[in-house]
Order: structure tokens, then C-alpha cells, then sequence
């Protein structure tokens, strides 16, 4: 294997911190594979954007089925817009179960496994909306709505882990702070970015109570339902943080957890209190992600 040196800091520095409870599992010696098909991941298939080694982005993709084979790939990015390195994926039916083959490529193409070498993962289980592999992890960070998040895990020859968090590219999950480098950078664009979707949520709950005003007791549901909302954000983007609180991608995680829980606020105040049964345009335009 040949690793460049900058990732081999990159590993050391990640496998230094203390580690959280364990997303892998190891099978025993000799354990067979259970029975599994490709249609139980069909999840995994699309383009997913995150965070990887010392916070910097990473992109993981994953094309449909052909042939009994998923091909995927996984692009790390040295935090200042290069490639650290890459990974070329198979997920295969192989022998009633699944497979997981993967070679590394540094930026300029070399591999680190020999010209005939490959890792692989043997399938220990298949769950809902999760894999796991001998010593690899691939789950959706919630099982109850598969396109939110993909969380991708693989245990290290120290016994400690790297974990990837991502989420769905696309129209409804655009990446932000792209331009952000330092971690001080990204926490400040964080925060201007949650600025921006509180300030869009107490604007749509102003017009939806101002549209009841004729049902004062309705406006005051509405608003402590808002109340109720910001104090759960609080106590679950709190318990991501505390999650996170040994690495310096804290910030990013505590705050990127209350945007997207204030984007999903706004547009159920958006769905339930200012659209109509009928053809008449809604009282706010329909909120999109903020950026």
C-alpha cells in the first residue's frame, strides 16, 4: 500500500482523538455471510456529500445495479480543494450474499494496493436501512427517511474508526459554505447560515398567525408549537454536539443540525398553515433549503 504522507497525518491525527461508541462490527473467526441481495441497499444508490478526515468534504456515489454489481466511488478532499485520495467500489452479489471489493488511489492515480490487490469487507448483516460488513459500516443516519443522510464507518488496524456523515446531493440538499477553508470559517458561515433560516422561520410563523388572527386561540397553538420546536432543537443539536465535542468539526455538526431541523420547521408551518385545499396560491412562497 502506498500512503501518502499527508494522509498518514491525516489518520494519525483522526485515530488520536478519543473514540465515540463504535458504528462497526468485527465478525468472529470463520463466520459466514447471511443471505442478501442487492435490492436490500438499493438506498445507497445516488451522490452524497459530507464531511470526512479532520472535517474536510468528501463525496460518496453510487450508480443502480448492473449485472449483480454496484459500482461506486469515494472522492476525500485535502480541505483546501485538492484530492487526498480516492476509492473505486464494488458491491457484489457473490455466493447468495454481498460483497464489498475497493481499491485507493492517490491524486495522482497511484494505488495503494498492489496491481492485482483489493480490501474487502465480507456482509456480517443486512438491516433496515443498514449494512454492515466485517470491520465497514454503510447506514442511513435515519432508517425512517433514507434520503436525509448517509452515515459510512470502517474500523482501523488501531481498533479506532473513521466515520463519514453525509448527506443527499441534489436540488433539496445543496452544499453550503463551499468557500469556507479554516474551521473558524466554516463556523461562522454555519452560523450566518442558521441566522438566515430563524430569521425565514419567524417570518413564516408571523404570516401563519397573522393569517388566523381571527382565531386568536388557533395563533396561540401555532406559536407554542414553535416554542416546543426550538426547545427540542435545542436538546437534540445539543446531544450532536456533545457528540462531536472531542473534534474541531463540532461546530459545523452542532449548527448544521439546527439548520436543517429550522428548514424542516419552516416548511411544515409553510404545509399546515399558509397553503390552501384548494387552487389559491400559498400566502408565502415554499421554502427551499437555506444556503
Amino acid at each position: 500500500m502506498r500512503l501518502s504522507t499527508g494522509l498518514a497525518s491525516a489518520l494519525a491525527l483522526m485515530l488520536s482523538s478519543p473514540a465515540a461508541a463504535q458504528e462497526t462490527r468485527i465478525g468472529e473467526e470463520g463466520f459466514e455471510s447471511p443471505p442478501a441481495t442487492l435490492e436490500q441497499v438499493d438506498w445507497l444508490v445516488g451522490q452524497w456529500a459530507g464531511t470526512g478526515i479532520q472535517g474536510a468534504p468528501a463525496i460518496e456515489s453510487w450508480l443502480p445495479p448492473v449485472g449483480g454489481t454496484m459500482v461506486g466511488t469515494f472522492v476525500q478532499d485535502t480541505g483546501e480543494g485538492g484530492i487526498m485520495f480516492t476509492e473505486h467500489m464494488y458491491l457484489t452479489e457473490q455466493d447468495g450474499s454481498l460483497v464489498m471489493k475497493l481499491k485507493h488511489f492517490n491524486a495522482d492515480l497511484t494505488s495503494w494496493e498492489d496491481k492485482d490487490g483489493m480490501v474487502t469487507f465480507r456482509l456480517l448483516a443486512v438491516e433496515d436501512c443498514a449494512a454492515y460488513f466485517h470491520g465497514l459500516t454503510l447506514r442511513c443516519r435515519n432508517p425512517s427517511f433514507p434520503d436525509e443522510g448517509l452515515l459510512v464507518a470502517v474500523r482501523m488496524q488501531s481498533g479506532g474508526e473513521l466515520v463519514f456523515r453525509f448527506e443527499a446531493l441534489g436540488r433539496e440538499h445543496p452544499q453550503r459554505c463551499t468557500d469556507a477553508i479554516t474551521t473558524i470559517d466554516m463556523d461562522q458561515c454555519y452560523a450566518d447560515v442558521l441566522g438566515r433560516a430563524d430569521e425565514r422561520r419567524e417570518a413564516y410563523l408571523a404570516k401563519a398567525v397573522e393569517r388566523h388572527a381571527d382565531r386568536p386561540e388557533l395563533g396561540k397553538e401555532i406559536e407554542a408549537s414553535d416554542a416546543a420546536f426550538l426547545a427540542y432543537r435545542d436538546a437534540e443539536c445539543g446531544a450532536v454536539y456533545e457528540d462531536w465535542k472531542e473534534g474541531t468539526i463540532r461546530g459545523v455538526m452542532g449548527l448544521a443540525c439546527r439548520i436543517d431541523m429550522t428548514d424542516r420547521r419552516t416548511l411544515t408551518i409553510w404545509r399546515n398553515w399558509l397553503t390552501y385545499m384548494d387552487s389559491t396560491p400559498p400566502a408565502l412562497p415554499e421554502p427551499k433549503p437555506t444556503l
